[in-house]
């Protein structure tokens, strides 16, 4: 989860589902692993207790996120597209006024615009 490319503003999540449902995920926020079922709280439980696996899992902030955010930002994010606008006259059904425009955007990046 990011939206800059500074390392303090990105979020490394990690979950594990079983049959569509989450049982267990690694944040970066939180720093170690959390499980949501009785199989994900022993999968938690042992993987804490590891220190090996909760210093592979912290560095896939600096390791993963940082190098693919920069990869985004400078590919994808920072690009833009010229919006489509299309102005039309219309008269509103049962309105109080002879006209009105209606000015309708479309296929613009990024939404913010």
């Amino acid at each position: 989860v990011f939206n800059s490319t500074e390392l303090k503003d990105i979020e490394f999540i990690r979950s594990y589902y079983y049959n569509r449902l989450e049982f267990v995920r690694f944040s970066s926020s939180v720093g170690k692993f959390v499980g949501y079922t009785e199989f994900g709280v022993k999968n938690a439980e042992y993987w804490n207790n590891n220190p090996s696996v909760l210093a592979a899992m912290r560095a896939q902030k600096e390791t993963y996120c940082k190098h693919n955010s920069e990869i985004y930002y400078t590919n994808v994010l920072t690009k833009s597209v010229k919006p489509s606008v299309r102005l039309h006259s219309m008269t509103p059904p049962g309105g109080h006024h002879p006209a009105m425009l209606v000015c309708s955007v479309y296929d613009f990046y990024p939404k913010q615009i």
